[in-house]
């Protein structure tokens, strides 16, 4: 077989597959290079997920007729001449891919325009084939429409996700880009909606308008200067914990990172602080010389290598722990041990007096039932009083008789420690895990789009919670969802916030809240439809199982054991916990031998 060069289209095609693989991707590139642009305004608009249009406008430098369309070819940049350029970057791109590729695979219009210059240049690209350069009228800054993303390689196009899943990924890349330049006025437009409108300030402002004003008082600042590196940001105070590892953002020289070396530094620092599977909120800035880190090493530049790695986990622990002792969240005594309280004994304390032992001295545990006592019992049952006897006229009743078989049928089920329920048959008993059944059934009720059935309690006053703005934009869509679930509530379109009008019985509001930002985060992860249902129906199954602790009626055991009887795979919880217990009759012969 011939060895022969690849057509540029396609070839850019090929490239474009490691640089875009969603609209996200696009995004991305896009606002970091309105940055590289030094624009102080960055207007970003999506339709329809990405899918049918992603623009994005700045009043940054703009670019020549020549440049315009120099920008367009593979590995054309202005950001760096040479190698050794590359040790000392202060741009966000420099590979010169981005644009080649997106226009390799999209509908790109480009309309740019420099301070100097009386008109502007309008640069339209198909599937990267140039079909238009021409003059236009246009404001100072550069307007990049893309297009029908993937309209050439339909296979790609159908492995995107929901336009639920696409949205979220748009938001957290434009939430990177806007969190770390704060002298840049950016505003997002999705579908006609304004989702944000961030306006120039500092970085506490930034972080609040970003993700609510309920982080307000959660944060705690962060700075550490020394010869090596420069750490500035702030971490969340403990009560501000996630599930997940969702709010956690590392940026480096003004770039977006993911490290799991130095995040556990902050998780360290912060340990013993966090319950069990949470994970502390912070937003950390990194600054030292670009001759130190190593930014070429994947075309999403968020991989980031240090030449002092270690050190630096040293210092990010070291001021971490230091501003949590600052600020007095830490304690100095271990709480959580118990202390021996010694009683204070006076003239006036009573002397302590030894119990009494009372037993029956005719009890014989070998005496057994007469068949003229069993007739008696079964003739002559004791019946209980009730409460209104004395208020209610004596009626001539005659009791219902209850045999030694209605008391069987009557005690079928018995609830043991509030936390385990026995049913009794023939030749065995079970014994049932009353939490892991609960969280059975509700798995897969919900993995079958089921209603979980479970009691709504309606507030006599709706309770009111201010979400972060990425979070409301998606619950918005959810919360027919929720409903299903038990929990009902309502958008206030004034000032963006949702009012709790009902809820499971047994969940509290704060809960209510906790559940649906959990479901909305479990929903954006890259996952297949099938898997994120199942680990959707996990969440719910576990925030909704019946607690340990908690009395249950006949009626309900009774329901709670049917319906897990109902299901194909009762012996097992999700987790794999086993939820049933038998003994037999044989079994119990052996105990006793």
């Amino acid at each position: 077989m011939a060895i022969e060069v690849l057509d540029e289209i396609v070839a850019n095609q090929i490239a474009a597959g490691e640089v875009v693989n969603r609209p996200a991707s696009v995004v991305k590139e896009l606002l970091e290079n309105a940055i590289d642009a030094g624009a102080t305004r960055v207007q970003l608009v999506i339709r329809d997920a990405g899918k049918t249009l992603i623009q994005v406008s700045d009043n940054g430098c703009g670019m020549n007729k020549e440049d315009a369309q120099k920008c367009f070819l593979p590995h054309a940049t202005s950001k760096i001449k040479k190698s050794e350029d590359l040790l000392n970057l202060h741009t966000m791109g420099f590979r010169g891919e981005a644009l080649a590729s997106i226009a390799a695979i999209a509908q790109v219009e480009l309309k740019t325009r420099r301070e100097e210059d009386e008109t502007g240049v309008k640069v339209v690209i198909e599937g990267g084939v140039v079909k238009e350069v021409c003059e236009t009228a246009c404001s100072v800054g550069t307007c990049v429409s893309v297009k029908n993303i993937f309209f050439n390689t339909p296979a790609r196009r159908n492995f995107l996700k929901t336009e639920q899943i696409e949205n979220s990924h748009i938001n957290e890349e434009f939430v990177r880009v806007a969190m770390i330049n704060t002298e840049t006025a950016f505003t997002y437009i999705n579908n006609e909606k304004a989702v944000y409108r961030l306006t120039v300030g500092n970085s506490k402002k930034r972080i609040i308008e970003l993700f609510g004003n309920s982080i307000n008082d959660k944060l705690i600042p962060l700075s550490e200067k020394v010869d090596l590196v420069d750490i500035e940001g702030y971490v969340c105070s403990p009560e501000f914990a996630k599930k997940n590892k969702s709010w956690q953002y590392f940026f480096v020289n003004g770039r977006f990172m993911r490290n799991t070396y130095f995040a556990n530094a902050v998780d360290r620092a912060f340990a013993n602080l966090l319950p069990e599977k949470n994970y502390p909120a912070f937003f950390i800035r990194l600054s030292l010389p670009p001759q130190n880190i190593d930014v070429n090493i994947h075309p999403t530049k968020t991989e980031v290598k240090f030449l002092d790695e270690r050190v630096i986990y040293s210092i990010l622990h070291a001021s971490v722990k230091k501003s949590i002792g600052q600020y007095s969240l830490a304690s100095e005594l271990d709480f959580s041990v118990k202390t021996i309280e010694f009683p204070v004994i006076t003239s006036k304390t009573p002397i302590p007096k030894a119990p009494q032992i009372r037993f029956n001295p005719s009890y014989n545990p070998f005496d057994t039932i007469s068949k003229e006592n069993l007739s008696l019992l079964q003739e002559k049952p004791v019946v209980q009083p009730s409460l209104f006897e004395k208020d209610m006229p004596q009626q001539a009743t005659k009791p219902v008789p209850q045999t030694l078989e209605n008391r069987k049928e009557e005690k079928a089920f018995m609830q043991i420690g509030d936390k385990y329920i026995v049913v009794r048959s023939k030749n065995s008993i079970l014994l049932i895990d009353q939490s892991r059944a609960s969280q059975r059934i509700i798995h897969d009720r919900v993995l079958s789009s089921q209603s979980l059935q479970i009691f709504s309690q309606r507030l006599l006053t709706p309770q009111r919670h201010l979400f972060s703005p990425h979070i409301s934009f998606q619950l918005v869509e959810f919360l027919p969802l929720l409903k299903l679930y038990g929990i009902e509530m309502e958008y206030d379109k004034q000032d963006g916030s949702f009012l709790l009008m009902s809820k499971p019985e047994k969940q509290s509001p704060e809960e209510c809240f906790e559940l649906a930002e959990e479901l909305i985060t479990n929903n954006n992860e890259q996952l297949p439809n099938e898997e994120m249902l199942r680990k959707r129906a996990l969440t719910l199954s576990e925030k909704l199982k019946i607690q340990y602790g908690e009395s249950l009626s006949h009626n309900q055991m009774q329901t709670l054991v049917s319906q897990l009887f109902c299901l194909p795979d009762c012996m097992l919880s999700p987790k794999g916990e086993k939820v049933i217990f038998k003994m037999t009759i044989e079994d119990m012969d052996k105990f006793f031998e």
